[in-house]
């Protein structure tokens, strides 16, 4: 069975990508800090972790966790947050990024489906 790991699947978006990957078949786990996303979003069938998508957590479980696919959809998406504290947003949506994806190379995931706007 394919394995997906979701970021950012405790808010509205990831919630909805990781039902419809576990109606699909999948094997999904969601990777979520909770800071804007809620626990009871994360669907029941998923294997929840809670953590920062930049620690150290994140990039083990990306490396070791068997994962095929990395859909990515944490993000700090506040703009009042991003002008208030510009290194909080950078360390979350660039740093994070960066931590996941090295996660993904050293674990062998294959597709990477990244959420952007702008």
């Amino acid at each position: 069975m394919t394995a997906v790991l979701v970021t950012g699947g405790a808010g509205f978006i990831g919630s909805h990508v990781a039902d419809a990957y576990l109606a699909a078949g999948y094997s999904v786990a969601v990777l979520d800090d909770l800071s804007t996303g809620r626990r009871e979003n994360v669907p029941t069938a998923a294997r929840f972790v809670r953590a920062d998508v930049g620690s150290p957590e994140a990039r083990d479980l990306l490396a070791d966790g068997g994962f095929t696919v990395l859909n990515h959809h944490a993000a700090q998406m506040d703009v009042r947050v991003s002008v208030t504290d510009p290194a909080r947003g950078a360390r979350i949506n660039l740093l994070g990024r960066l931590n996941r994806l090295e996660g993904a190379r050293r674990g062998g995931v294959t597709r990477v489906v990244f959420a952007a706007a702008g």
